[in-house]
């Protein structure tokens, strides 16, 4: 069911410091998990979803992460 922590899949160490760090410079705040807390391979974001965020917020999560893609 829904769930207020939605992770994002990275796979690598390195990119996920990255999107951290780019996601921090945008004034976005995320958790990146990295070994040793998760298995090496499973590098992962936690975005952290509330009722105060809106669409436009959602928006421009997903425009500074299509920088990535």
């Amino acid at each position: 069911g829904p769930h207020p922590i939605v992770p994002l899949l990275v796979r690598d160490t390195q990119k996920t410091h990255q999107m951290v760090n780019r996601l921090f410079e945008k004034g976005v705040l995320v958790v990146g998990l990295t070994y040793p807390v998760v298995p090496r391979g499973d590098e992962t974001i936690r975005f952290q979803i509330n009722a105060a965020h809106t669409a436009a917020d959602v928006d421009y999560v997903l425009s500074v992460l299509k920088e990535f893609a």
